[in-house]
């Protein structure tokens, strides 16, 4: 093989190589950027949860302190609303931290 044609060949391999790098690179950035958008989600899931709580929390007191009965403080149509969307942003907090480790898989 002359010399052209060996750094010809060494030049293709060369870009070839440089291609599949790129991609993988590009490949990488898109996964982050994709955990990145979960991670964010999650975290405002995290603070809607997090109000919700208090929410529920400083309802039940002032009915308590109103001077309602227990059985009445359990039975409140707004805590029973609170509890129901808690329940619905846990469960779509759980669909993200499957999704996120559906992504981190397939690293």
């Amino acid at each position: 093989m002359g010399l052209l044609q060996r750094l010809k060949h060494d030049l293709k391999a060369g870009l070839a190589t440089l291609r599949l790098g790129t991609a993988q690179v590009a490949n990488r950035a898109l996964e982050e950027t994709e955990l990145l958008r979960i991670r964010l989600g999650i975290r405002k899931l995290d603070q809607q949860l997090g109000d919700l709580y208090r929410d529920v929390g400083e309802r039940a007191v002032n009915l308590r302190e109103g001077g309602e009965p227990v059985e009445r403080v359990l039975y409140d149509a707004e805590i029973g609303r609170l509890v129901k969307e808690i329940q619905e942003l846990k469960e779509a907090r759980g669909k993200l931290e499957s999704e996120m480790t559906e992504v981190r898989s397939d690293v």
